[in-house]
């Protein structure tokens, strides 16, 4: 029965062993799990952190391509009236050079020379009306020609401030595809960020399933490994019972022979036969001599 106890201490020490040792590298293994998935998560901030400016900055750009273009569009309106508005000068000019053949230098000076003739010469009653009524007449064609001449002016302020407004017009629009350009480089940015965090995530999130199975799995063997230690303080209490028992029952069959040679001693004695020394020992101890 001590034997049996025995081979099983044994063998639950071997195993106790072998629990404590697979524990411990479970747990070791936890460790390292932890601090991966730890490191893991600290890079998906770092990388939100990257997707979230590269999507203020897009969202920064595309506010600027909007302001641009309104600023083109409110141009281009402007530039649209204003041809418009050249167009009409420029055909009203060309319908009033028509009217007024003779340039207006040459009518403001035959306008001087008929009005000096009135100032100077002595005329008749209706040689004064002729006069008069051409001057008029000239005068007439000189509001034309100056008015045509205004109009061909103002033709040629406009000619300018539409030449401004396209160049002013064409560097809003060079702004509004040089933001789109930015906006959609930091666009593809922000993608690649948050493609970025999905897979650093998805590698987290395995650390993390690992950590727990290992976790799990360490509780389980350190479980087992309590039990095999009950196990063996119950077998090394049953057979610390046992060789006391044994030891009990050792002394009690020594004590039961030495009896029986005590008595077969005495007996001897009584008879008068000669004793060993084992004998007279046994018998001198007892105080039967």
């Amino acid at each position: 029965m001590a034997e049996d106890a025995v081979l099983q201490l044994a063998e639950i020490n071997r195993l106790t062993t072998t629990l404590r040792e697979k524990r411990d590298g479970l747990n070791t293994e936890a460790q390292q799990l932890v601090k991966e998935r730890d490191k893991l998560n600290a890079q998906v901030a770092e990388w939100l952190s990257k997707a979230r400016e590269h999507r203020e900055k897009r969202d920064e750009y595309n506010e600027k391509v909007a302001d641009f273009k309104t600023k083109r569009d409110e141009i281009y309106n402007k530039l649209k009236d204003k041809v418009d508005e050249r167009q009409d000068n420029e055909e009203d000019a060309e319908e009033k050079k028509k009217k007024a053949s003779p340039p207006s230098h040459v009518l403001r000076r035959k306008i001087r020379e008929l009005d000096w003739s009135l100032q100077t010469q002595v005329l008749d009653l209706k040689r004064e009306r002729e006069i008069i009524e051409q001057i008029a007449e000239l005068e007439g064609e000189l509001k034309v020609a100056e008015e045509a001449a205004a109009k061909r002016k103002e033709s040629a302020k406009a000619r300018t401030e539409i030449e401004d407004l396209r160049l002013l017009m064409n560097a809003h629009h060079n702004s509004v595809l040089e933001f789109a350009r930015l906006s959609q480089e930091e666009n593809q940015h922000m993608i690649e960020a948050y493609a970025e965090v999905d897979a650093l995530r998805k590698r987290a999130d395995e650390a993390h399933r690992r950590y727990l199975d290992t976790r799990r799995e360490a509780d389980e063997t350190h479980r087992r490994y309590i039990e095999a230690r009950q196990e063996n303080s119950r077998l090394r209490k049953e057979l610390g019972e046992i060789r006391v028992r044994q030891r009990v029952e050792k002394i009690q069959a020594l004590e039961e022979r030495l009896e029986e040679k005590t008595s077969i001693a005495l007996e001897k004695h009584k008879r008068g036969e000669r004793l060993t020394m084992e004998e007279f020992s046994l018998l001198m101890k007892r105080g039967l001599l």
